[in-house]
């Protein structure tokens, strides 16, 4: 999720969550498949239609599309190989949902609220 949250951040999340947030919030989930802990900023709410694999693709009512804030120049510089997010895995169903994250504490510099949006890439 470089550059909006870096490795190092403390999240405080509220799991109380039980829905997908607005598109643009940040949250916290298990990935499909491998069922480990992520960060991803919701791109699509249930109902959306996301472009896909050069067509559409619907949410059910209980899925997300998550994608990462990073790109892939950004990820490969860094030696971790291509983004993955809803574009590699699909959609993410709202039982995988763990909760929104919307306050970073740690470290001090990079105190505040976690943004709507994501951050401006750097140069």
């Amino acid at each position: 999720m470089t550059p909006s949250i870096e490795a190092g951040d403390w999240l405080l999340v509220d799991p109380t969550a039980a829905r997908w947030p607005r598109r643009g919030a940040v949250v916290v989930f298990r990935e499909p498949g491998s069922d480990e802990l992520a960060v991803k900023r919701v791109a699509g709410r249930p109902g959306d239609w996301i472009p896909f694999a050069g067509s559409y693709l619907q949410l059910a009512e209980d899925e997300a599309w998550l994608l990462s804030d990073a790109s892939d120049d950004d990820v490969a510089t860094l030696g971790f190989g291509s983004v993955v997010d809803s574009r590699r895995y699909g959609p993410v169903s709202v039982s995988a949902l763990v909760g929104r994250v919307w306050f970073r504490y740690a470290p001090l510099a990079r105190l505040g609220r976690i943004s709507g949006r994501p951050a401006p890439q750097r140069s």
